[in-house]
């Protein structure tokens, strides 16, 4: 089992109450299983009762709070009040929303309260897909080229070579007063580039160039913008196919190269907490194409790896030395929506590789679903149209009102 590698990282330091919010999604259920390993009481906010944490046996408790991208002063003020009613030590956020939110609204905690969230203008110009590309170009570490351009701006979309990525300015962008997601797109032609600018706030997105590779991951911690632990994985599935996120990953040998880029950038933001930067290794070099300041959908696999990082993180905020050892290379995650980028392979053609990914594999990481912890995998099930073959019940960690 993955917790006897967690206890053996070295994070069984006693009993420390953390309140984790961001549960709703698979990063931040894998960082509320990791916390629990490494033998702390984690506590979940939640935005609702369907959330992942609010059915986790790793969760010790559960604090309801409204949803950061709708009231970000509400939520900062109802994660404070249940951190001092629930006796937390630390706060952790768990998705950009809420990053943002907690950064804007430190001041709502009390001092004895460590909260995982830099300084406002640290958190805004690290959550900026523009201005960390243009960090990292400055850097030299090498960009895939990428310029906003508006759905209005004939003249400039002219221009475009495909296929194309587009890209929100942000994960999370404003609109009307509330954040909301935007996903990647691909375009292949002028109609698809107009089409997935269209969908984005005011028709404007990031426009970067497509490339063929190996997609390549460092995930760790940085603290002050010093990378204290780092883990190195291979992407070998996503969804959407070609440009989406990681479905199927291995952690592969650390590679001095990718590692050199990656303090660099950290260092030039001068981030603090958990990271994901996703490198495509082409033929023509080694390129970054995103950076992710937060909880990321294959956490789990560095925390399978024996690299527990939202522990790291917690010790980092709290001033104690990180006990960090080497990962095991050729773990394996598994996201649920693997099944469908694995589908889409087999309507491609590529019929027995397809067939071939099926097959489960030792030493592997699932995004939500786990035999010693299976009501978030029920409470997946529930969320797909049509699927209603979990019972109602199952939340087994103790419930703060309100």
């Amino acid at each position: 089992m993955r917790c006897l590698v967690w206890a053996a990282s070295g994070y069984l330091h006693g009993t420390l109450r953390v309140l984790l919010t961001g549960t709703e999604y698979s990063g931040g259920l894998a960082a509320l299983r990791a916390l629990s390993g490494a033998g702390h009481e984690p506590w979940a906010a939640v935005t609702s009762a369907r959330a992942y944490g609010a059915h986790s046996r790793a969760a010790a408790g559960t604090v309801r709070v409204p949803d950061p991208r709708d009231d970000a002063t509400g939520f900062a003020a109802a994660v404070a009040m249940g951190a001092a009613r629930a006796g937390a030590r630390v706060v952790l956020p768990g998705t950009e929303g809420g990053l943002i939110a907690l950064a804007a609204h430190r001041d709502a905690f009390s001092d004895g309260v460590a909260v995982g969230a830099s300084a406002p203008a640290v958190t805004a110009a690290a959550t900026d897909k523009v201005s960390t590309l243009a960090e990292a170009g400055e850097l030299g570490i090498q960009v895939l080229s990428a310029r906003v351009l508006g759905v209005n701006g004939p003249a400039d979309t002219a221009a475009v070579r495909y296929p194309v990525v587009v890209k929100p300015l942000r994960s999370e962008v404003p609109v009307d007063g509330r954040l909301r997601r935007y996903q990647s797109k691909r375009a292949d032609d002028r109609e698809q580039l107009t089409v997935a600018l269209a969908r984005l706030p005011d028709g404007v997105g990031i426009v970067q160039a497509y490339a063929e590779g190996r997609l390549l991951t460092v995930n760790g911690v940085a603290w002050e913008g010093e990378v204290v632990a780092e883990v190195h994985a291979e992407g070998l599935r996503t969804w959407p196919t070609g440009c989406g996120a990681v479905t199927y990953a291995q952690t592969i040998p650390r590679d001095g190269d990718l590692s050199e880029r990656a303090r660099a950038l950290m260092a030039r933001v001068g981030w603090s907490g958990v990271f994901n930067l996703e490198f495509i290794d082409a033929d023509s070099g080694l390129y970054l194409i995103e950076a992710n300041p937060r909880l990321y959908t294959s956490l789990g696999l560095s925390v399978a790896a024996g690299v527990n990082l939202p522990a790291i993180w917690v010790d980092a905020l709290l001033g104690r030395k990180p006990q960090v050892g080497a990962y095991e290379v050729g773990v394996r995650f598994r996201a649920e929506d693997d099944l469908r980028s694995l589908a889409h392979q087999f309507r491609s053609g590529d019929r027995l590789e397809a067939l071939f990914g099926l097959l489960p594999q030792r030493n592997t990481a699932h995004g939500v679903v786990s035999l010693s912890d299976p009501w978030p995998g029920l409470a997946f099930l529930r969320r797909l149209p049509g699927r209603a073959l979990a019972p109602r019940g199952g939340v087994i960690a103790r419930s703060l009102p309100g």
